[in-house]
């Protein structure tokens, strides 16, 4: 249920809904006639004239019954109903009862369910990258990006994850950095597996803090670095365009002087690049477009890296 526990007072209050209105105000049929405390409606699962549909208030809860269709199947309390209407679940159900019922409560509810859990997994991200770095092979991590065609610098942190899970070898890249972890960018050895443990955040590399390059990929960013030959300017990749609007607290923390764009040259790239421009605009810094893959005819600032190294991409393979 989105994180959202259902708790047995939610089942009870819920139980206590008016099914009479919820019929009428959710469902959008009229009550046909009333007789004894049962309130008569069309059946809302087939066509019919006489109404056959009853609703009534039975030992302190709301019960319904479709009387011309499945005796067993069509009856039932208002979770019963809206698992038969909309076809779904019973933890659905509550949660879009919870959610059109009491909007306020479910979504406080919500939003502390899905902070404790993006803390739960950067707790986990965290627990194993303290394991795989007492285990760690530097050589192994220098390869794989040596062979990517990029340099690796030791404040990246970057270390081996032996996935018995997925039987697949991974670099792991602390997200933002192995000093303020909170996830890990994962990025197979031998493959094109990817995949991020913990929170998917911005990646940074501090270093001249007057001047940043900004790309959506680990790999673009140092793939710019050496193809604007200046490896003492700042890093960051916001790994994936939906990330963009983290930009504003990096800005807001940093303040660089200069601020180099280099996005992916297809629609969502220039989307995020034209958002990124707005952010950046706020602070006053210099906007530089990096567009030499644009010349190239290349998705990013990896690919035009490659091309010129001659390195052959792997099939499938994303910056």
């Amino acid at each position: 249920m989105r994180g959202v526990r259902l708790t047995d007072d939610d089942k009870r209050q819920l139980k206590q809904l008016d099914l009479r209105r919820f019929m009428e105000d959710n469902l959008g049929y009229e009550c046909k006639a009333r007789s004894g405390g049962i309130s008569y409606y069309v059946s809302p699962f087939r066509p019919e004239k006489e109404p056959s549909f009853t609703v009534s208030y039975y030992k302190g809860e709301w019960r319904w019954r479709d009387w011309g269709g499945d005796e067993d199947k069509d009856r039932g309390d208002i979770f019963a109903l809206v698992m038969r209407v909309w076809n779904v679940e019973f933890m659905e159900a509550a949660r879009m009862l919870l959610a059109s019922e009491f909007p306020s409560d479910y979504y406080r509810r919500e939003t502390e369910a899905e902070a404790f859990d993006k803390e739960r997994k950067v707790s986990v991200a965290r627990t194993i990258y303290a394991r795989i770095l007492k285990v760690n092979n530097l050589s192994t991590v220098q390869s794989y990006f040596q062979s990517k065609g990029v340099n690796y610098h030791f404040q990246m942190g970057c270390a081996l994850h032996n996935s018995f899970k997925d039987k697949k070898v991974y670099v792991a890249i602390p997200l933002p950095s192995p000093w303020n972890m909170r996830g890990l960018e994962m990025r197979e050895i031998r493959g094109t597996a990817r995949k991020t443990l913990g929170e998917k955040t911005l990646w940074q590399l501090r270093r001249d803090p007057r001047r940043l390059l900004v790309s959506e990929s680990v790999l673009d960013c140092l793939a710019g670095e050496i193809i604007l030959g200046d490896n003492t300017m700042s890093l960051c990749s916001i790994n994936g365009v939906t990330n963009v609007m983290q930009l504003r607290e990096y800005l807001r923390n940093n303040r660089p002087d200069e601020v180099y764009l280099a996005f992916d040259n297809d629609p969502a790239g220039i989307t995020a690049r034209d958002k990124a421009v707005e952010i950046i605009s706020e602070t006053g810094a210099e906007i530089v477009y990096v567009e030499d893959h644009f010349v190239a005819g290349v998705k990013d600032l990896h690919r035009l890296l490659q091309k010129e190294l001659g390195l052959q991409t792997a099939q499938g393979e994303c910056s």
